[in-house]
């Protein structure tokens, strides 16, 4: 199955004004600043994995990266790869100061200095380059593997995407979807809010 790359930033685009209402109801935001035009100047946020920047009631501003889910798996998938294997996925390449990451029944504000420290520190070490190779050549879109951290057995999913863009153009797209009690054993600050369904 290919995934239009086009149809899903579209798609993400749309959810804009859903994300806008959820940080003025729940957070003491003042101003909300979106990077979604196609000019020079959004762009260049967008290399940085920043979709927007909220500016709080007592002045100060935070640099957002907004992802969408369409299930809660109670995990968190990490880009690895955005081209695989040569162009290093948003967990590599981002600057944000919150992950902003939406599910149907939930929302997850999640700090991204200790979620890249947890990367660079535990997941990315424990996970073999020859798992992603693998992943490649078969073509799959899902596999389970499991390494240990500390005296935990965890089960993660490597995920494939294949994509396509308007123009033909064909490439991998290569993550690791983590369990979110991981995250939370490994010091990963986060806080969950619920949405009424």
């Amino acid at each position: 199955m290919l995934h239009n790359f086009e149809n899903s930033l579209r798609c993400e685009r749309a959810k804009a004004a859903f994300a806008d209402d959820f940080y003025r109801d729940h957070l003491p935001v003042s101003d909300i600043v979106r990077y979604d035009a196609d000019t020079e100047y959004d762009m260049d946020w967008q290399r940085r994995d920043v979709d927007l920047t909220l500016t709080l009631l007592d002045g100060t501003t935070c640099h957002v990266s907004e992802k969408f889910r369409e299930e809660n798996f109670g995990d968190l998938y990490i880009e690895v790869f955005s081209k695989y294997p040569d162009k290093p996925g948003w967990m590599h390449t981002g600057s944000p100061d919150v992950l902003a990451y939406f599910m149907p029944d939930a929302v997850y504000l999640i700090e991204h200095k200790s979620l890249k420290t947890f990367c660079q520190q535990t997941l990315f070490p424990a996970i073999p380059s020859q798992w992603y190779a693998e992943l490649y050549a078969s073509e799959k879109l899902v596999v389970e593997k499991r390494f240990v951290s500390g005296n935990d057995n965890v089960k993660v999913f490597l995920i494939q995407a294949h994509n396509r863009a308007t123009d033909g153009t064909r490439w991998e797209t290569i993550g690791v979807a983590v369990p979110f009690t991981l995250l939370k054993k490994n010091h990963v600050v986060f806080n969950v809010y619920s949405l009424k369904c």
